[in-house]
């Protein structure tokens, strides 16, 4: 039984499926310019994946701790680090910092609050008063490193360009 309290009752049951309404989240990913999708990756803040030691943390074995580290999402564009929204959008954003090379991605439509997100991953909001602004996407059990991105790259074809 995981944190959602979902059984299941044989080695070979079905993976658990996301809900129709799955939370929706933000976050400024590089694009591949030969199908507009997140360049998958472990290596860049603008990647669809996770930074070992940065984003997400492993233990020993291998594995991924479920200590409310993960891949770094938003409930909005606007709440994006400046940072992180190309520059080419200042006339919206005055100040944005990022990289021209990086598109504004969305996945999801239901309110930014912890759920499943895809097969294995949850959305994890930050703690704080509201309007919360960051949460990150984790696993929803203990998994290795390879799964868990695994995992995010399953996700690649949901992001849409905003």
């Amino acid at each position: 039984m995981d944190r959602y309290n979902y059984v299941i009752s044989s080695p070979t049951a079905a993976p658990i499926q996301p809900p129709a309404q799955t939370p929706k989240v933000y976050r400024a990913m590089k694009r591949n310019p030969a199908d507009d999708l997140p360049v998958v990756g472990s290596t860049s803040s603008s990647d669809l994946g996770a930074r070992p030691g940065i984003d997400i943390t492993v233990d020993t074995a291998g594995n991924v701790v479920l200590d409310v580290s993960g891949m770094s999402v938003a409930p909005s564009w606007r709440d994006l680090d400046f940072t992180r929204i190309p520059k080419r959008l200042r006339h919206i954003v005055p100040g944005a910092t990022g990289a021209n090379s990086t598109s504004c991605f969305t996945m999801g439509t239901g309110p930014f609050q912890n759920g499943v997100v895809a097969n294995g991953l949850e959305l994890i909001p930050d703690l704080g008063r509201a309007p919360v602004t960051h949460g990150v996407i984790a696993p929803i059990q203990v998994v290795a490193l390879a799964q868990y991105q695994t995992d995010l790259e399953n996700t690649r074809a949901a992001w849409q360009i905003d």
